[in-house]
């Protein structure tokens, strides 16, 4: 789970054309909120099953996979499908300049259940993000800029992946299953020296072209999606075992132990060691 932040800073988010205003991540129960919520909402139902319900529309049935997308001020209620269900709610909130327009450009996946199909991708930017946030406080909030883009146009991409058009542009045949392929590949030894030529041999591209693929579908190359994973492990073993040294963790994940530190420290702002003792 990952509490409830707050992005308190100042002034930036007159300069910051995206801002993150809130995010994380809990066991959802019932919240009403007559007058909407001050920014606009990007949800994701990791599992369990949950309602939103919006005056004048039929309820909205979230599942494990799916996401949600609501504009500001639009009032609201959710809660568990049951009220016994534990509902697993990943969100975050943003605003700024471009929130409209962004949003304009995303308004048919505004208000409904969207089945997403990159939903792993989705949730770990959602981890980095509040990871980023809570570690770095405001010197952060550029970075998160970035990353809420990011965010959404991941969510754009998920969808639009298996249609043969969109608005009326017609779109090449989707490379999705391959690239589903290596990403599982990548996620099976993330760990290991994993030569990226041999991972685009697997799905059947040139080293190049799997370039080119993957950093148009997931929003970062292949190089950087294998660190995050690497950090998303590092945090998880740390946090899991009290005991654990950096150099063992440098070892699981298949890293020198320098380089892991240096890389720990550019994701989250702080060393591993730090990162311990503070979890």
């Amino acid at each position: 789970m990952m509490p409830f932040l707050l992005a308190e800073f100042t002034n930036l988010e007159q300069i910051l054309p995206l801002y993150v205003y809130c995010v994380g991540s809990h066991e959802q129960k019932h919240l009403e909120r007559p007058d909407g919520y001050p920014a606009h909402q990007l949800f994701l139902s990791r599992s369990g099953q949950g309602i939103f319900r919006i005056p004048g529309r039929a309820d909205i049935l979230l599942t494990p996979g799916t996401a949600l997308l609501l504009p500001a001020n639009l009032p609201h209620a959710y809660f568990p499908y049951e009220s016994t269900e534990n509902w697993d709610l990943g969100f975050v909130a943003f605003d700024g300049h471009a929130a409209k327009p962004l949003l304009e450009q995303m308004h048919e996946l505004m208000l409904s259940a969207l089945q997403v199909p990159n939903f792993e991708l989705l949730w770990s930017q959602l981890e980095s993000l509040w990871h980023l946030i809570s570690l770095n406080g405001e010197q952060s909030y550029w970075e998160a800029s970035k990353r809420i883009y990011g965010m959404t146009i991941s969510l754009l991409e998920g969808q639009t992946s298996d249609k043969k058009s969109l608005k009326g542009v017609t779109a090449s045949s989707s490379p999705q299953p391959a690239l589903q392929a290596a990403v599982k590949l990548i996620h099976d030894h993330y760990n290991e020296k994993l030569l990226l030529t041999n991972v685009a041999r697997a799905a059947g591209y040139s080293p190049q072209h799997f370039h080119r693929l993957f950093v148009t579908s997931y929003g970062m190359t292949p190089q950087q999606y294998i660190l995050q994973l690497r950090m998303r492990r590092a945090t998880q073993l740390l946090q899991e075992n009290p005991d654990i040294t950096v150099e063992s963790v440098a070892e699981k994940l298949g890293m020198e132990t320098s380089y892991f530190i240096r890389m720990f420290k550019r994701t989250y702002g702080l060393t591993p060691k730090k990162y311990k003792d503070q979890s």
